[in-house]
């Protein structure tokens, strides 16, 4: 049995989300800048200084059924799966960020943000 998708908990995944039920396909080039637009607009309203949004950094991957967003920094990586971090830079220099007692971490090489609970 599958999940139904829940509004309002990743203001991203609900944007593209929407995009899609527009019949907007997310992974053609042509409408490429205007995710980019999308998605940076979103984000002013949550980082405290805009001119980190220039570290936003993503590729969306089409499949034969499916689209795969594809984070290309560690910071984007918490952005796009709604986690804000106050200093975008130390994430970038350390590809680790812990909040909530949870360390993430990104992989340059896989792309892949994985996390680890961390005993209290």
């Amino acid at each position: 049995m599958g999940s139904s998708y829940s509004w309002s908990i990743n203001p991203f995944q609900d944007f593209l989300f929407r995009s899609l039920m527009y019949d907007t396909d997310i992974g053609d080039k042509e409408f490429e800048a205007d995710i980019y637009v999308g998605i940076s607009t979103i984000l002013e309203y949550f980082v405290d200084d805009e001119r980190d949004i220039h570290y936003l950094d993503f590729e969306i991957k089409k499949k034969s059924t499916y689209f795969k967003v594809v984070a290309k920094n560690a910071i984007t990586a918490l952005w796009l799966s709604g986690i804000f971090p106050k200093n975008p830079r130390n994430v970038l220099e350390t590809n680790e960020f812990v909040f909530e007692n949870i360390k993430y971490r990104f992989n340059d090489k896989t792309k892949k943000l994985t996390y680890k609970f961390l005993k209290k």
